[in-house]
């Protein structure tokens, strides 16, 4: 093959830069992109050997016995493709190019060959980037659904020692550590008191911490995490292991409420990176729910085992489990009746707000039996409501994962009625799912309509979904949600009270706030069942919406 070189004001208007070598590897040609490129003038270049001007140090040997293998056998086996490869810089900096070899071309003067090269320093750059990016979000996804798994785990186990031991291997799996420890604050609110610690696979006893000293307590009194990457460093940290270095405390907080501190320990210096804290403190509250009905858990079956004391003390636990302060909304007031045919009930309520959609939420249910074991499950109910609040589902979607929980822990002859409402309190509207309870109604204008929402009760059935119905509600409406204890509630003929006799009541409440409402109520209930032991818990919601 015969050629030249390009005339150089041709080469200098190419987009890349150009370099051409004869067989000996030296420098015949350089445009003024090459000279961009590369640092090197055209009059400092040519004439220089190619690998002591751009190729690093690393790669000079392979490009002499390939120029040396072309002396020897004409073969060329790079040219004709494009490569990416390490170039040298003037100034020893190292970077990325891309480059296409043409040739061997041979003249009157002998062979030479030609390059196109491009410097891809940018482009690698994004690659790099967009490859951080995915591998972070693949890692938060991954995090997401190892939390998601953690959840449900932590949900289904009611004893707290079981859970203790088990959150050791939870946490293992997000991060490695030396020690980690479970401090709960005492009744004074001035001590962590020591609960739990596992270092590698044996439970160890560490000392109980004033809630003004060491890392745990400035997490404590701050309510929010503390990182510290060297130990040896921070004046609040109290030694313990000789090893740690580098420690992570998040404080354990559930309805506002501080309830303790989870401390982690690591024998490596700066080891917790962000990633490891957002994914901690996720875990943490998910964490301070499971912790806290656990130790409900096993404060009710301790008090199961002598029986009369165990209804009182039960009882008493049951009330703290039901919100005891009202939401305070502009648009709206609630009232609850909760009327146990036992001393313990088996029906319960609870109020919420989504921190970020702002929403309402409202739960009426009632489990199957009574006593005891219908308060145990209707502690895990609500416990596996808290512990799903923050995810801010859509009453449908909340009743079917609260199903599917209920499931994986089936219980026999156990299910649950029950109904969830988030109410708009800027667009004023209630979006409600039905899991088996009596219809809720509206009292509009001196008439009462049935709102129809209806559904399977939970756990019973895998794989359920539930209907959603929007209701937008006026000032002065009235919106009664009840368990089957009110409408069935008989009478000493046996008639019930059904929602005829409650409409009834309702007509005496034109212009009544949500407390009179209930009142009201309640003397027509037990009007109508003087007389008559209940047999099942009678619980309602009032809710009226106001200017």
């Amino acid at each position: 093959m015969t050629g030249q070189i390009q005339p150089q004001w041709e080469l200098d208007d190419a987009l890349d830069a150009f370099i051409g070598i004869d067989a000996e590897s030296r420098i015949i040609a350089w445009n003024v992109q090459a000279a961009a490129t590369f640092g090197w003038s055209a009059e400092e270049a040519i004439g220089r050997k190619l690998w002591d001007t751009i190729i690093p140090p690393a790669f000079r040997d392979a490009h002499r016995r390939g120029m040396e293998r072309f002396r020897k056998t004409g073969q060329a086996p790079v040219v004709s493709q494009r490569l990416e490869l390490s170039a040298l810089h003037r100034d020893g900096r190292e970077f990325p190019v891309e480059i296409t070899i043409s040739g061997p071309i041979r003249n009157k003067t002998g062979y030479f060959f030609g390059a196109f090269l491009r410097d891809i320093s940018q482009r690698k750059n994004r690659e790099e980037e967009l490859r951080k990016a995915k591998e972070s979000a693949e890692e938060h996804t991954k995090t997401l659904q190892l939390l998601n798994g953690i959840s449900r785990e932590l949900s289904a186990v009611l004893h707290t020692d079981e859970l203790l031991l088990r959150i050791g291997g939870l946490l293992s799996q997000l991060l490695e550590y030396r020690t980690f420890s479970i401090l709960l604050l005492d009744e004074s609110e001035t001590w962590l008191k020591h609960r739990f610690s596992l270092s590698g696979s044996a439970v160890i006893k560490k000392p109980s911490i004033p809630i003004n000293r060491g890392l745990v307590g400035y997490a404590a009194r701050h309510r929010k995490p503390v990182v510290v990457d060297d130990v040896r460093r921070d004046p609040r940290y109290i030694k313990f292991h000789d090893e740690t270095r580098s420690e992570l405390s998040v404080p354990l907080i559930t309805k506002d409420k501080l309830i303790g501190v989870l401390d982690i320990e690591n024998t490596s210096l700066d080891y917790f990176r962000d990633s490891h804290v957002q994914a901690i403190v996720m875990l943490a509250a998910q964490l301070a729910v499971a912790l806290e009905n656990a130790i409900l858990h096993d404060r009710v079956s301790a008090q199961e085992r002598a029986l009369n004391e165990d209804l009182r003390c039960a009882r008493e636990v049951q009330t703290r489990l039901l919100s005891a302060v009202l939401p305070a909304m502009r648009r709206a007031r609630v009232s609850t009746l909760s009327q146990p045919a036992r001393i313990i009930a088996g029906d319960l309520y609870d109020f919420a707000q989504y921190r970020r959609s702002g929403a309402y939420v409202g739960i009426l249910g009632d489990v199957s039996g009574k006593g005891a074991s219908a308060a145990l499950y209707a502690a895990l109910t609500t416990g596996i409501i808290r512990s799903l609040i923050e995810r801010e589902l859509t009453p449908a979607a909340m009743l079917t994962v609260v199903n599917q929980a209920l499931m994986e822990r089936p219980l026999e002859d156990r299910f649950v009625t029950l109904s969830y409402a988030l109410w708009d309190d800027v667009g004023r509207n209630f979006s409600i799912a039905n899991a088996g309870l009596p219809k809720p109604v509206v009292y509009r204008n001196g008439k009462m309509e049935m709102i129809e929402v209806t559904g399977m009760p939970l756990g019973l059935f895998p794989n359920l979904d539930f209907e959603q119905k929007t209701v937008e509600a006026m000032p002065g409406d009235a919106f009664i949600f009840l368990t089957d204890g009110v409408l069935d509630a008989c009478n000493q003929k046996g008639e019930e009270f059904d929602y005829a006799s409650l409409e009834l009541a309702l007509k005496n409440c034109d212009g009544s706030s949500a407390e009179e409402i209930k009142e009201t109520l309640a003397r027509a209930l037990a009007s109508h069942c003087e007389g008559v032991e209940p047999v099942d818990d009678q619980t309602l919601v009032v809710f009226k919406v106001v200017n």
